[in-house]
């Protein structure tokens, strides 16, 4: 199973960034799913069971605090046709939930994602060009309470994802 950690933005904010990208963008490529949106902290890569038991071991005493994330900067990688919506400061609690789940993906011999992090939502895939300026500028907040386990599995119309595991945040 492919799988990954990740904070999930609330409905509320969720809702409100998809409104969002309808009133800027009538998006040409594929539109990520609003139910998919979601912030990934490490990416697992193909896990097996027992990894999966040893990685739900080691979040069972995990300990972070809540903080919150301003989603506030729009961007475009070229390379990977990818629109996204991201953080101009990232806050700190961010950056070492980050470096935890990665050590924790190392431990489980997972790839855990490359040393530079840049926090993210994906808004939509197979962008093949830059998308014009937004009409409105964002400015989203969601509160990270919760760290979330994902997989992922790829379809013709894109990637579905379902909650594996869940471990709040203190």
């Amino acid at each position: 199973m492919r799988a990954f950690l990740t904070l999930v933005p609330d409905t509320q904010t969720a809702l409100a960034i998809e409104r969002w990208c309808e009133l800027c963008w009538p998006v040409s490529g594929r539109k990520v799913p609003v139910q998919n949106y979601h912030m990934t902290l490490a990416f697992l890569g193909e896990v097996d069971d027992a990894a999966l038991q040893q990685l739900s071991e080691m979040l069972e005493g995990f300990s972070h605090s809540i903080f919150q994330v301003s989603l506030n900067q729009i961007g475009y990688w070229s390379n990977t046709e990818v629109l996204y919506l991201g953080t101009n400061s990232p806050p700190k609690e961010l950056l070492a939930l980050h470096d935890k789940c990665r050590q924790i993906a190392n431990r489980i011999s997972a790839r855990g994602g490359s040393s530079r992090y840049e926090p993210h939502i994906t808004l939509a895939r197979k962008l093949n060009t830059p998308p014009l300026p937004a009409l409105l500028e964002p400015d989203f907040t969601f509160t990270a309470e919760t760290l979330e386990l994902w997989s992922s599995v790829r379809e013709s119309y894109g990637a579905r994802y379902s909650t594996v595991g869940s471990w709040g945040l203190t």
